[in-house]
């Protein structure tokens, strides 16, 4: 029995050798099966001095180190950066900035918004509104029916140009009457660099330099002539091509429509309505709210009719008509 306990230690070493020969026969085989010379170099390079050494045991993941609680991930991108950086407040609710909303929505909003503030800053805006595009539109039909006659002989390129006379003025009369209108802030409007009170048009209650009114005035008038001169063109373009009149769509045609439509706007619409809504400001001061309806609806269809009148003559100046 002590012979056979003596002799186990010695064994070790030789089984070590004949398992390390047959590990270095199956590695070398293919190696010079495929790579010749080359293998062989490789397959006669190993140490048998590492032969009774283990190579290290590689830890699985789930034997890895456990992290720290607490310790932050670092991040393999911008992305995740921004999902894993940790929340500013103390008790870890994260805070989310408000979803961006797309154009289309966008501008329904800030619109929506818009009338707000200006029904906060004046009761009677929305009857403005109102009564200038119903005027307006009786107003439009009313000078055709003078221009081209009876409407029972209209054409359909008549009815057709008429139609888009009809909508170009209610776009346009929304502008002017949303944007001459003055708004008190909700507190929603982004802070601006300048903390001098926003002013709506020449006549507006404030104290408002002489320098103020006029740049309004200005202002206004660029803002309406690139309005007047895109909603023009666009009604004469439309109105051209439901008519099936396209061969009077030329550059002179569309010089002239952009041309008029921006006096039209920029100067005769700007002027008058920046009237209107000084003396609709006296009106509604002075005069009991009823009566100064009655007076703001009589105001606005005296500026309709000179509106009318004027627009015919710019046609034919431009000849546009």
């Amino acid at each position: 029995m002590a012979a056979v306990s003596c002799s186990a230690p010695a064994l070790a070493p030789r089984l070590d050798v004949a398992s390390a020969r047959a590990v270095r026969a199956r590695i070398a085989s293919p190696l010079m099966a495929r790579g010749g010379v080359a293998a062989r170099a490789v397959a006669l390079s190993c140490n048998v001095g590492d032969v009774g050494r283990r190579p290290p045991r590689a830890h699985p993941a789930s034997f890895a180190a456990p992290r720290r609680r607490g310790a932050a991930l670092t991040p393999r991108s911008t992305g995740d950066a921004a999902a894993a950086s940790p929340s500013p407040d103390e008790g870890g609710a994260s805070v989310s900035p408000p979803p961006s909303l797309p154009p289309p929505a966008g501008l329904v909003a800030g619109f929506v918004r818009g009338l707000r503030g200006r029904m906060a800053a004046d009761a009677n805006f929305p009857f403005k509104l109102g009564a200038e595009v119903t005027l307006d539109e009786f107003m439009t039909v009313l000078v055709n029916v003078g221009v081209r006659g009876n409407p029972a002989g209209w054409l359909l390129g008549d009815k057709l140009q008429v139609l888009c006379q009809m909508l170009t003025a209610a776009v346009n009369d929304i502008i002017l009457v949303y944007c001459l209108a003055p708004v008190k802030d909700d507190g929603e409007a982004k802070k601006k660099a300048s903390d001098e009170p926003e002013i709506a048009h020449i006549f507006q209650e404030g104290d408002f330099s002489l320098a103020r009114r006029i740049g309004c005035y200005l202002d206004k008038g660029r803002f309406y002539a690139l309005v007047g001169a895109v909603s023009c063109t666009f009604s004469m373009f439309l109105a051209l091509a439901l008519s099936g009149q396209m061969a009077k769509l030329t550059p002179e045609y569309l010089m002239r429509a952009l041309l008029t439509g921006a006096l039209h706007m920029g100067i005769s619409a700007n002027t008058r309505y920046q009237i209107v809504n000084g003396v609709e400001r006296v009106l509604f001061s002075v005069l009991p709210e009823n009566v100064a309806k009655l007076a703001s609806v009589v105001t606005r269809l005296s500026n309709n009719l000179l509106g009318a009148r004027l627009w015919i003559v710019m046609t034919t100046i431009t000849g546009l008509a």
